[in-house]
C-alpha cells in the first residue's frame, strides 16, 4: 500500500527529481543545479562590482513575488564565495517582530553555520567558542552582557523587555567578528536577506532606522531582497536612502529565457542513460506564461500541478485542452466543492479577476450588500480561496489564492495534431 501512496512519478520522464520546483537556486547544494540559471547578464554583472568594490555596501534587490530574485543574488553570491569572498550559504529571512538585536543574532548564527561547515578557519579559538556559545544559548528578548574583550560573559532572560535599540556591545561584537574573518579570509564579506515585504511599514522604518549604523560596518556588502513595496518604504527615509549603493530591478523573464531554463533542468536533472521527455507542448507554456505575465513561480507551479495529477502508470504530454482541463479539474476538487454558495464562488471569481479588490468595489460590481460580502468573504478566506493583501484605512483588499487564477485558462477548439515529445539525444 505504501509503495502505492508513495511514487516517484519523474523518473517516467527520465529526470532524477521534479524540474518544475519553486525552491530558489542556492550558493551551496539545493535541487536546481546553478547551471540551470539563465538570463539577467546586465543585472549579474551590476550586482557582481558592487561587491567587487572595497569598503562596503548596501543594495535593494526588489520585484514582483516569483520572479527569482532569491535564486537572482544567490547565483552572484556563488560567484562571490567560488572567488574567496565569505557570504553565510543561506540567506537570511526577515521575520515580523524582530528587534535590531534579534536581526543581528541571527545573522551570527547565518555567519557561524557557515563557518562551522567550512574547511577554512576563519575565526581563531577563542573567538570561535565566544559565537558558538552566544548561538547555543539563543535570542529571543534575551539580554546579554559582552565583556570589554568581546566575551560573553552572562546572560539573563527577561521576558517583560523588548529590547528595541541596537546595544553598543552587540554591534561591538559582531564587528569584531566580521573583521577577523575579513582579515583571515583576505577578502570583504556579503550578507544576504530575504523577504523584508515580511515586516510591515512601521517595523521596517523603525528596524531599518535603529539599524543604520550597522549596515555601514566597513568591509561588508549587505544585500536586502524585497517587493515593490520595500523599495517604497526604504526611499521614503531619507536617512537610509541616502547610504543606498545601489537598487536592481527583477522584471520577468522572457518567454524565451522561460523555455531554455525548463529545458536545460531537463537536461541537467537527466537519469544517464535514458532519454528525457518535456511533457508539454509550446502552446502550453505560450498560455501560462500570458495568464501569468511570466512569473516563473507560478509556471513552474502549474505545470508541477498539471503533471502529477496526470501521471500514473506512463509519461504524459500535455497540449493546452489537457492542461486546462487538468489544472480546472484540481480547482474543482480543491476549492469548488468547499465553496458554500453559488453566491459566494460569484464573489470568488470577481477577486480572481483583479489583483486586489475591496469590499466596497464587490459590492457595487455584483450588486450585493455589503454585510453580504464580508461574509461570502469569511467563507472564502475559511477555506484558503482568498487572503487580505493589504489595508488602508478601513478598506481591506483582497487577492485570491494564485492557483485560483487556472480559472481563467480557456479551451481551444481545433483539430487534434499529433504531439511530439521532446527527447535527449543519447550521448
Amino acid at each position: 500500500m505504501a509503495s502505492e501512496i508513495i511514487r516517484d512519478i519523474w523518473e517516467l520522464y527520465g529526470v532524477r527529481s521534479n524540474p518544475f520546483s519553486t525552491a530558489p537556486i542556492l550558493v551551496k547544494g539545493g535541487i536546481i543545479p546553478i547551471d540551470c540559471f539563465i538570463g539577467r547578464h546586465d543585472q549579474i554583472l551590476r550586482l557582481g562590482k558592487t561587491i567587487g568594490s572595497k569598503g562596503g555596501s548596501r543594495c535593494l534587490v526588489f520585484g514582483d513575488v516569483g520572479v527569482g530574485k532569491t535564486s537572482f543574488v544567490n547565483v552572484v553570491r556563488r560567484y562571490a564565495v567560488d572567488n574567496g569572498i565569505f557570504s553565510p550559504f543561506k540567506e537570511i529571512a526577515f521575520q515580523s517582530g524582530w528587534t535590531p538585536n534579534e536581526l543581528i543574532l541571527n545573522t551570527l548564527g547565518g555567519i557561524f553555520t557557515t563557518i562551522k561547515l567550512s574547511n577554512k578557519k576563519l575565526l581563531n579559538d577563542e573567538t570561535y567558542s565566544k559565537l558558538e556559545s552566544l548561538i547555543d544559548v539563543g535570542y529571543n528578548d534575551i539580554n546579554y552582557n559582552i565583556g570589554a574583550l568581546g566575551a560573553v560573559i552572562g546572560y539573563g532572560k527577561d521576558r517583560k523587555t523588548t529590547n528595541r535599540v541596537i546595544s553598543s556591545s552587540t554591534l561591538a561584537f559582531f564587528d569584531s567578528v566580521c573583521q577577523e574573518i575579513i582579515t583571515n579570509s583576505g577578502h570583504e564579506m556579503v550578507i544576504h536577506y530575504n523577504n523584508v515585504e515580511l515586516l510591515s511599514e512601521k517595523e521596517i522604518k523603525s528596524l531599518f532606522e535603529n539599524l543604520r549604523d550597522f549596515f555601514q560596518i566597513e568591509g561588508i556588502h549587505f544585500i536586502f531582497v524585497g517587493n515593490l513595496s520595500v523599495k517604497w518604504y526604504l526611499q521614503s527615509m531619507p536617512r537610509l536612502s541616502s547610504i543606498m549603493t545601489d537598487t536592481i530591478s527583477i522584471d520577468t523573464l522572457t518567454f524565451d529565457e522561460i523555455k531554455e531554463i525548463i529545458n536545460k533542468r531537463f537536461e541537467t536533472m537527466r537519469i544517464e542513460g535514458l532519454e528525457y521527455v518535456v511533457p508539454f507542448t509550446d502552446d502550453c507554456l505560450k498560455i501560462l506564461y500570458d495568464l501569468w505575465g511570466g512569473n516563473i513561480r507560478h509556471i513552474l507551479n502549474s505545470f508541477s500541478t498539471a503533471i502529477q495529477e496526470r501521471t500514473i502508470e506512463k509519461a504524459e504530454i500535455l497540449d493546452e485542452n489537457t492542461l486546462t482541463q487538468t489544472l480546472k479539474s484540481v480547482l474543482q476538487k480543491r476549492y469548488y466543492s468547499q465553496i458554500p454558495t453559488p453566491r459566494a464562488k460569484d464573489v470568488l471569481m470577481e477577486i480572481v479577476k483583479k489583483e486586489e479588490i475591496t469590499n466596497k468595489s464587490l459590492a457595487d460590481k455584483l450588486g450585493i450588500p455589503r454585510s453580504n460580502v464580508s461574509q461570502y468573504i469569511r467563507d472564502l478566506e475559511r477555506i484558503g480561496c482568498v487572503y487580505l493583501k493589504r489595508k488602508t484605512g478601513k478598506d481591506k483588499f483582497w487577492s485570491a489564492d494564485p492557483s485560483l487564477k487556472w480559472a481563467l485558462l480557456k479551451e481551444k477548439s481545433y483539430v487534434q495534431r499529433p504531439i511530439q515529445a521532446f527527447k535527449a539525444q543519447q550521448p
